[in-house]
């Protein structure tokens, strides 16, 4: 027993389900952290890539894994004054950060990484919930249909 005195032992209780906006945080900052990576492999002149397990059953019954490389898209663009727009999206729509505006200016990419870890820190810390409400809204809208 001198062993287990050494630790904190708790009643374990697993949640049963995480809240839905906690959900749609941490899928928005794991998205955030990819286009931090495509903007880093940018700059070095590479393309991004997200490896992906996929399962397939073949013709016998037998079911085999293999990778499947899917290209990041970015969420940047140049705009006519030669500077860089970022934009945030949810399931493939624009978030709005503040009453009507989607975008980010950014000077160079080099800026733009750090610009992206200031856009995690706010959804960590909730700042663009409702803009993630809206958009999983339409998402749920369009499937509906």
């Amino acid at each position: 027993m001198a062993y287990l005195d050494a630790l904190k032992v708790v009643i374990a209780v697993k949640p049963i389900q995480q809240s839905p906006i906690l959900n749609r945080r941490a899928r928005l900052v794991m998205k955030l952290q990819e286009q931090i990576e495509c903007v880093k492999a940018k700059t070095e002149g590479r393309d991004y890539f997200v490896t992906k397990w996929k399962s397939m059953k073949s013709d016998d019954g037998v079911r085999t894994q293999y990778e499947e490389k899917r290209k990041i898209r970015q969420w940047w663009f140049n705009s006519a004054e030669g500077k860089i727009v970022f934009e945030v999206k949810y399931a493939n729509k624009r978030i709005e950060l503040i009453k009507g505006k989607t975008g980010i200016e950014i000077e160079n990419l080099g800026a733009l990484v750090s610009a992206i870890e200031l856009l995690r820190k706010a959804v960590e810390n909730g700042e663009l919930d409702s803009g993630l409400n809206i958009a999983a809204g339409n998402f749920r809208r369009t499937i509906a249909k």
